[in-house]
């Protein structure tokens, strides 16, 4: 008796050590069911202050977690984003309610009936990044400090309303604004001199405005102005402004007063003149160097930042594409555009590879409006308007000394003959010992990477099931293009990530930076081509085909969970391993727990195509080369995942695949039983659909 009565004791000691454990979680579930019931209290609140709101019948007090109702998207179980575009949505809009959501970030109301004056209380969303509130009915004017307090606010669009009044001068003091859309308004009065350097998109087209056009705009195309009959200068070189202001005839008496200091200042005026002349033409070089650097940076690397200010850490090479933090630096190059293009060693022409989009020459690239976009791993990058309106890519390569100017003009026209919608085809060239520019058509929207970690907007928020299988499907069909055109070289693309993807206006990808391997010194291959740092070339130094088989591996796993891939950090320090983490879940059967929460909440029926996808992905970025598919059994499988496994062509979410005629001997033998080289022993999709082998045997991850 006297043994049992300390084991009692102990085992009450545990249960009592227990107790407060199950509390503290019992009180975390509480606390974190409390908050989705707030935010949906919330979101009711706001439907309530709508009429017409017939498109938000999800929005139910019986409809499941707020996260899953129609145009909610959540970070972190908490609601970042509404997506309430053309819904034919009126009525009065609940501030009180949309203060309430803590981790809102993005608005977008656009395409529905709104009208009246613009809410004023909206001064309250102070951590708003993205309003959209084009194509309503709102009217009068918006009073100037309404947007002061919304300090990190980066995209707004209000064109196509019926506002009038000045320009708010509280948009000028907003340090991060990016896109600013005030065209198709009755705005009146001038525009105010805009503090952001970051801005990268202004149109204010088609309203009542007067005045000369700030410096700080004046790297815009004429059209951003057009409509606005009062306003001079600027890009409106046919409406100058008057330099001379009417002035009031003095009387005689100060006429013969001041006509003794007449001649002192005419040949004070004169001798500056001519210094200011003098000067112009000894540093006209030095001048275009400065108007390129002072323009709105633009840069990947800034998305980057962006991205990494909202995750666990997002860096890049791109981009994405792309654009954005007005906090971050733009650090000078040390030549631009304009300089690259002349001096000794150059050799002075632009020569045209692809005259799809006209024939231009170097001058008429030196006149064009242009604009900084960014810093990328293998030289600066240009965006130039040329008076056509033909928007263009100039890219500066700093890296490309391998070979010389006949080698490298050989390889450039290659490159110009290629035809593929999922491979973007450049245009021009120009050769400099010390630097290349090639020349490609501007995509506006932008890269991969921009749109899925940087950007918070509509196009972040169209990334769903459809759109990412369409985005990964064309990515695999431009690789296997190139990898048939381009198959002398080592690695066919050799530097493909998510940066390097540009997204159409319909979102097909559009693959840049490729074939460049055997242009760049091999001392610099391994820090600017992403193909460098796939295992067999980290351990072994050996890089091949299936390199890029790797890196198509870690951008499928980046579309399909969300995550930024730490493979494109140099320090490796942020982000995530994609590979790893995916390849362990796989292991543990807990794939789906790694898809984005974005594509599955609204796609459930299609979740198993998801995973095979994944599980595809993963057999890409396999550590081992020769247990990688090759990539014409790579667009095979994702065909077939498309299609449901039916082994038939996918007939929807992106339409059918039909390889151009360059292609079609390179799949002759892929019929459905036949494995290509590469993936021999792999017979497809198994029933509960991991990837498997001929002997039913799980391809290991």
């Amino acid at each position: 008796m006297v043994a049992v009565l300390p084991l009692v004791s102990f085992l009450l000691l545990l249960l009592l050590l227990a107790v407060p454990s199950r509390t503290a979680t019992a009180q975390e579930a509480a606390v974190m069911e409390k908050a989705l019931t707030s935010d949906g209290s919330a979101l009711l609140q706001l439907k309530d202050s709508f009429t017409d709101a017939g498109g938000l019948s999800s929005w139910s007090a019986n409809g499941g977690p707020p996260c899953n109702w129609t145009g909610v998207f959540c970070t972190n179980n908490s609601i970042s984003g509404l997506n309430l575009a053309s819904l034919g949505l009126s009525g009065k809009i609940d501030i009180d309610a949309l203060a309430s959501l803590k981790g809102l970030r993005s608005i977008n109301l656009n395409n529905n009936s709104f009208s009246g004056p613009l809410p004023t209380a909206l001064s309250r969303l102070g951590a708003l990044k993205s309003l959209y509130i084009s194509g309503n009915k709102f009217s009068g004017s918006i009073p100037s400090d309404v947007f002061a307090s919304i300090r990190r606010l980066k995209k707004l669009w209000l064109d196509h309303n019926n506002f009038s009044g000045p320009v708010p001068s509280s948009l000028a003091s907003l340090g991060y604004l990016i896109e600013l859309r005030i065209d198709d308004n009755a705005f009146e009065g001038a525009i105010p001199d805009f503090s952001s350097k970051a801005l990268r998109t202004f149109n204010a087209k088609n309203n009542k405005l007067s005045g000369p056009i700030p410096a700080s705009l004046a790297r815009f195309d004429a059209t951003a102005f057009q409509g606005n009959a009062g306003l001079c200068g600027g890009p409106l070189s046919s409406s100058p402004c008057s330099s001379t202001p009417p002035t009031e005839t003095p009387p005689s008496s100060e006429r013969e007063s001041g006509s003794s200091n007449s001649a002192v200042i005419l040949i004070v005026a004169a001798l500056l003149v001519f210094a200011l002349v003098a000067a112009f033409l000894i540093n006209r070089q030095r001048q275009r160097d400065r108007e390129f650097d002072t323009l709105g940076v633009v840069a990947e690397a800034e998305a980057m930042e962006e991205a990494a200010a909202a995750g666990p850490a997002v860096a890049s090479s791109e981009s994405s594409h792309k654009q954005k933090s007005a906090g971050s630096s733009h650090k000078r190059s040390s030549s631009s555009l304009s300089g690259s293009a002349g001096g000794a060693g150059g050799a002075g022409a632009l020569v045209m590879v692809n005259e799809e989009k006209g024939v231009f020459g170097l001058s008429d690239l030196m006149k064009a409006s242009a604009e900084v976009l960014g810093n990328g791993s293998l030289g600066s990058a240009y965006k130039a308007v040329m008076a056509s309106g033909l928007a263009l890519a100039v890219k500066r390569m700093r890296e490309m000394n391998r070979v010389g100017k006949d080698t490298f003009d050989e390889h450039m026209r290659r490159l110009g003959r290629l035809r593929h919608p999922n491979v973007l085809t450049p245009l021009a060239f120009h050769y400099r010992k010390e630097e290349k520019l090639i020349v490609s058509e501007y995509v506006q929207k932008g890269s991969l990477l921009y749109i899925l970690h940087g950007d918070r907007g509509p196009d972040h928020m169209a990334l769903e099931w459809p759109t990412r299988l369409k985005i990964i499907r064309g990515i695999a069909r431009g690789m296997a293009y190139l990898h048939v055109e381009l198959a002398a070289l080592d690695v066919p693309h050799g530097n493909l990530k998510s940066g390097n993807v540009l997204l159409g206006p319909d979102f097909e990808p559009m693959l840049v930076d490729y074939g460049f391997s055997g242009l760049i010194n091999p001392s610099q291959a391994s820090h600017v081509m992403f193909s460098h740092k796939s295992p067999e070339t980290l351990q072994y130094r050996h890089v091949s085909p299936k390199s890029d088989v790797y890196c198509l591996g870690v951008v499928m796993l980046e579309v399909l969970t969300g995550k930024f891939p730490s493979h494109y950090l140099n320090n490796t320090k942020g982000g995530t391993d994609v590979v790893q983490w995916t390849a362990s879940a796989i292991a543990e059967n807990r794939e789906a727990e790694l898809l984005d929460p974005a594509i599955t909440a609204k796609n459930k029926a299609s979740e198993l195509k998801m995973v095979r996808l994944l599980q595809l992905g993963v057999a890409c970025a396999d550590v081992d080369p020769e247990q990688r598919p090759d990539m014409k059994e790579v667009v095979r499988l994702i065909e077939e995942i498309a299609a449901g496994g039916s082994g038939e062509p996918a007939k929807e979410e992106g339409g059918p695949f039909e390889p151009l005629p360059s292609l079609t001997e390179g799949y002759a033998d892929m019929a459905l039983g036949q494995p290509a080289p590469g993936l021999e022993g792999v017979a497809g999709w198994g029933s509960t659909g991991e990837l498997r082998t001929s002997d039913n045997s799980k391809v290991a991850p």
